[in-house]
Formats: C-alpha cells, structure tokens, sequence
C-alpha cells in the first residue's frame, strides 16, 4: 500500500524521499527517488517525505500543539495535517520564496530549503493546488528574527557564522565560551547538506577531538545530534 501511496505523491508533483523513522534512505539533497525506483525498491516499513525544491512550497512546522493553538491564526487556509508532535501547515512558495528558518520563534520552523524534507502523516493537494500564504503569515515570518540565529549569503543561502564552519575539523570549537553555539551551528549546517545523522556525528566527533579545550562527553554530543535531527526532520 506504501507503495502505491508514493506513486501517488510523485503523480501530484511532489519531490518525494523514503524515510525510516525518520531518517532518510537515500542521499536525498542529490539522488532524485523516482517511479522506477519507487516500483523496483519501496519498502513497506517506509515512510514517505516530500522534498522541498525550495521554489516551490514550505512548510509551518509546529512541534507542539498549545504554540499551534496560538498561532493558527496565521496558518488559516493553509493545508494542515496533524504530526506526531504537533502540525504541519503547507503552503505555496510566494512569488519571491521564503528561505528556511529554524527556530522561527520556540516550537516553530519554516522548512523552506532544497536540502529538506518533510515527512507526510495525510494525503496531500496537488503541488500546484497548495494554497497561497496569507499576508500576515508572510510578514510574521519576514519580520520574526529566528531564535536559532542566521545569516543569508548573497544567493539566499543560509550560513551560520560563528567561525567558518568546516575549519573546526582541524580547527576545533574556537575559544572557550563558543563552544556549545558553533556546535549547535554545525550540526544544522551538516543537515542542511543531506548529510545523515550518524555521519553528523562522526564529523562533530572529530572536531571535537581537534579542540583541547573541550569538555563534552560523546554521549552528550550524541544528544545534541538526535536533537537536532528530531527537529530538522519532524
């Protein structure tokens, strides 16, 4: 029946990936998951995301039901399927697209970016029947600064700017003090990239181990990886 359910997604237009609990199968920012893949490879204990292009629709992703209540509002109009957490509101990108912004206000994310995905709990509209944000919506989101602060390059990128980032493989974390911050800013940064979560923490290790000023224990380092994969992938 999966099987059949992806093949339905992929006919509404949609970018679709395999997850298993929530992690992705296939590499999914660079390999396309197409019919013939679907037909020849789907599994019945997979779970189906769509893939945002990033021109094309974003999500509200609300991690908890009471900051969903809140702020529904906002979200009127939108196509809203309950989460296991809490809702999803899905929308068509705007004329000028959103870029994705994590931790747009506590519990709340835009997932807008061509490097994420978005697993699906209903059965969705048509790529091109999503319906339009409303105007509050967008300014709320233009005019919010996102509690997990970034920066956008001159191509509408997101960079996350405490030290450059992929120096700290040989580098490590930086002074004391900025630590917990570049740590939290890389692992978002590898995510962002498709990278999965066990090969996050892999490269988080060996930073970790270039910085001699570092007290993190791998368990401890192992957490802020599932944490971060827990909300970048609900």
């Amino acid at each position: 029946m999966k099987k059949i359910e992806a093949i339905n997604v992929l006919n509404k237009g949609y970018r679709i990936t395999p997850v298993v609990d929530k992690k992705p199968i296939l590499p999914f920012a660079s390999v396309e998951c197409d019919k013939k893949w679907v037909l020849r490879n789907w599994k019945p204990n997979y779970d189906i995301a769509i893939v945002c292009g990033g021109d094309d629709w974003f999500a509200v992703d609300f991690d908890n039901k009471d900051v969903y209540e809140k702020l529904a509002p906002l979200v009127v109009g939108g196509h809203i399927e309950q989460s296991k957490r809490g809702y999803h509101a899905y929308f068509k990108q705007p004329d000028e697209p959103l870029t994705q912004k994590i931790g747009l206000v506590h519990d709340v994310d835009i997932k807008a970016s061509k490097n994420n995905y978005v697993v699906i709990h209903s059965e969705l509209p048509e790529l091109d029947d999503l319906p339009d944000a409303g105007d509050e919506l967008l300014a709320f989101i233009e005019n919010t600064e996102p509690e997990h602060k970034q920066t956008m390059s001159s191509d509408g990128e997101i960079n996350f700017l405490h030290q450059p980032l992929f120096d700290v493989i040989k580098d490590g974390w930086g002074e004391v003090g900025t630590h917990d911050d570049t740590i939290k800013d890389y692992i978002w940064l590898l995510l962002m990239t498709g990278i999965s979560p066990e090969t996050v923490l892999h490269m988080v290790l060996l930073a970790d181990a270039m910085t001699p000023t570092s007290t993190y224990k791998k368990e401890e380092l192992a957490k802020k990886v599932d944490y971060a994969w827990q909300k970048w992938s609900s």
